[in-house]
């Protein structure tokens, strides 16, 4: 995602005199949450469910099931909420407020006045509001922070705090009835942009100190830290336990593995079974080459265009229409045991958890059920026949993990363990692609 931000920066700087169609429509697409390809905001990357981290265990699965049904997702500090807001980045360099939206500018971070012009004249007003009051608010609050506190938490521009932006007039999928900054944490950078570190602690620090010099509340903005989430033990503990414990067992057991086993044992030996079976007669080295391709994402390990000297121009052909047509089909199948399972423990976790940011959870969740079921019919009465497969794959999706009643009005639960970042999404990853389907036809 940082390579498409900064070539949408660079395709700005090159579009400010000329015609502005393209960019506008690409800027919508890069800043709008619903669509499937950005994660959690330019430079801040992808946050991963515990499903997308494959040096995890099947131990370290089952020790997030018990812990998660205990309300005990506290393994190294309090688990907070997930919110569905915009993304942005903050420093202070030289005494002055500098931002930061994709690794460019976390290189060369960029003063109000470049917040200013980057967001001046964005095809959604409230997007081109959102960031603009909130870099206003930042500049003027921030400033309060003593020389030590900016040198302590910003290292002279190097360090950036990580926010998220909630403005109640533009909601993405979640609606909010407040206007805050959440401060997440600070991503500690090598001075090129790179991220090299997190550190979680200042965000609530940071806030601590603005509140005491009463320079937390702006203009339309007021800047809060995590939310932390409420947990309790599930009513169903015991049986709920059992039932998940039992599914990573079978996981397991499918390859002969254990607890100790690395995760990604299963998909490399789901993804040698898979080419042994669609592609018997190639040789040891070329199928190496497939599952590194397939399985790791590694396109360098096989060089397609020469394949036909290797294995003969039918075979080639073969292999490169399972390549363009098959392969993506193939990863979601076999994710979506572990995908379910997650996203089926998020929701009932967050059954039993409380202190959202929404005022009124339960009016939030009503109203997003009455969206889904509502917007899900009309498209399965008028819409395309592609757009009606789309919307009854993540109808189906949404069932297996817990029914349109597991809908709660946030974007999930973030807790660390064993040092790493990870969140669970419920049923908000299935409404999030309902809603870019509803939206955007697709």
């Amino acid at each position: 995602m940082e390579q498409w931000l900064e070539l949408y920066n660079l395709l700005w700087d090159h579009n400010k005199t000329k015609d502005m169609k393209h960019i506008k429509l690409f800027e919508e697409w890069l800043t709008d949450k619903s669509q499937p390809f950005l994660f959690e905001g330019g430079a801040a990357g992808h946050m991963q469910h515990p499903f997308d981290d494959k040096d995890l265990t099947f131990g370290d699965f089952k020790a997030m099931v018990d812990a998660g049904l205990r309300g005990q997702l506290n393994f190294e500090e309090d688990p907070t909420e997930k919110t569905d807001g915009q993304n942005l980045f903050v420093t202070m360099q030289d005494g002055k407020v500098k931002f930061a939206r994709n690794k460019g500018q976390m290189a060369n971070p960029i003063d109000l006045n470049g917040i200013v012009s980057m967001f001046t004249g964005h095809a959604s007003k409230l997007v081109e509001d959102t960031y603009i009051f909130a870099a206003r608010d930042l500049d003027k609050l921030l400033r309060k922070l003593s020389p030590a506190d900016q040198e302590k938490y910003f290292k002279n521009g190097k360090d950036f705090m990580n926010m998220e932006l909630i403005y109640s007039l533009n909601p993405n999928v979640i609606h909010y009835d407040t206007d805050v900054i959440q401060f997440h944490g600070i991503k500690e950078t090598d001075g090129k942009g790179n991220i090299i570190g997190t550190n979680n602690k200042p965000a609530k620090e940071i806030t601590s100190i603005l509140q005491k010099v009463k320079s937390d509340i702006g203009k339309t903005f007021k800047i809060i830290p995590p939310k932390v989430i409420q947990l309790q033990r599930d009513l169903d503990f015991t049986a709920n336990k059992k039932k998940f414990i039992n599914q990573v067992n079978a996981l397991e057991k499918r390859y002969g593995l254990n607890d100790g086993d690395e995760v990604s044992r299963y998909h490399e030996m789901w993804w040698r079974e898979l080419i042994d079976k669609e592609f018997p007669t190639l040789s040891q080295d070329v199928k190496e080459g497939l599952l590194k391709r397939w399985a790791y994402g590694d396109k360098k390990s096989l060089n397609m265009r020469s394949l036909a000297k290797q294995v003969g121009p039918k075979e080639a052909a073969l292999v490169k229409k399972f390549d363009k047509e098959d392969v993506g089909k193939k990863y979601k199948e076999n994710i979506r045991p572990f995908e379910d399972l997650f996203l089926e423990l998020g929701s009932i976790i967050m059954k039993n958890a409380s202190n959202f940011l929404a005022a009124n959870p339960s009016g939030e969740a009503q109203r997003l059920r009455k969206e889904i079921e509502t917007q899900a019919s009309k498209i399965k009465k008028t819409g395309g026949v592609e757009q009606i497969k789309k919307v009854e794959a993540e109808l189906a999706r949404l069932s297996r993990i817990g029914g349109i009643e597991s809908i709660f009005p946030t974007e999930g639960i973030v807790f660390k363990y064993k040092g790493k970042i990870y969140k669970l999404t419920g049923t908000f990853a299935a409404i999030n692609q309902l809603m870019g389907i509803i939206k955007f036809g697709r």
